[in-house]
């Protein structure tokens, strides 16, 4: 049998480096602070030293990642080095030393001598976003993806959506009676309603940064809509879907008969929700075809 290539996982890769990036700006910003001042803050120099170690380890996630991808025999103390010169980074000694401080200060419990952690951190600070940038451009370079669009986990939402939402149809076709006497309907609606919901958001968040959309919250599908991927139309469509979510994790109470109606008026929206995305995707990877 013929072994399964590996690839990268584009949305490991994506996430871990969305962690770097807010780990790095704060780092920069509490780092951009005059010497004396930081070394008189301690509560600075407690968060620094979380945000090292956040920005340190979602850089080795990715890097033990591509070490098997691309079978690169690594440790802990060698990977970001042979990552760097796998992905073409001339100097290398830097992330030798950012290793081996991680190693050594790592527990948050020993003590750190303020004046150290300031110097190390303003000299090594660049290194994580040079990085990330050569990681980066390799894996679009080598997946032909240079969106970096994980369309495998793309592909396994929208079956969720498509599943839950079939699942919902046959209990909402039985009726309101049957439904508001059967207490495990109500309970299965309201679960394959959040799958459905959470799926067709968890597209939102990986698709929104794509498409220009940098800030955002519960509020994604939302976003898109103004921005123009999702119509306007679907304005009020991707309201109502976002307020029943909303309302089915808080503490209020649905009745059966509000979620009964509810879903009357949003199962059926939230498929076309996720075409008019597909269709502004495809419509974005055309306008990048060289």
């Amino acid at each position: 049998m013929q072994e399964t290539q590996k690839k990268p996982k584009i949305s490991l890769i994506v996430e871990s480096f969305t962690q770097l990036e807010k780990a790095y700006v704060d780092l920069k910003k509490n780092l951009s602070v005059d010497r004396a001042e930081f070394v008189a803050n301690k509560l600075l120099q407690d968060k620094v030293r979380v945000d090292f170690n956040l920005a340190f380890e979602s850089s080795m996630r990715v890097c033990r990642h591509l070490s098997a991808v691309y079978n690169l025999k690594t440790t802990s103390r060698d990977c970001l080095q042979k990552m760097g010169e796998f992905v073409g980074i001339k100097d290398l000694e830097a992330f030798g030393k950012l290793t081996n401080f991680y190693i050594k200060h790592r527990d948050l419990k020993e003590a750190l001598p303020a004046e150290e952690l300031y110097d190390f951190l303003r000299e090594a600070l660049p290194s994580f976003k040079e990085y990330a940038k050569a990681v980066v451009e390799f894996v679009k370079r080598e997946t032909n993806n240079p969106l970096l669009i994980d369309f495998d986990l793309l592909k396994e939402k929208a079956r969720y959506i498509k599943e839950s939402i079939k699942r919902i149809d046959f209990v909402i076709s039985q009726g309101y009676e049957e439904f508001s006497k059967t207490p495990m309907y109500y309970d299965r609606v309201k679960y394959f309603y959040q799958v459905a919901y959470d799926s067709l958001f968890d597209i939102c968040k990986h698709l929104a940064p794509k498409f220009g959309v940098k800030k955002f919250g519960d509020d994604c599908l939302s976003k898109l809509v103004e921005v123009g991927v999702i119509p306007q139309d679907y304005y009020m469509d991707v309201f109502r879907m976002t307020n029943l979510k909303n309302k089915l994790i808080s503490t209020w109470d649905v009745s059966p008969e509000e979620l009964y109606k509810s879903l009357l008026e949003t199962k059926d929206r939230i498929e076309p929700v996720m075409m008019e995305i597909s269709k502004s995707l495809k419509k974005l990877l055309e306008s990048i075809k060289p």
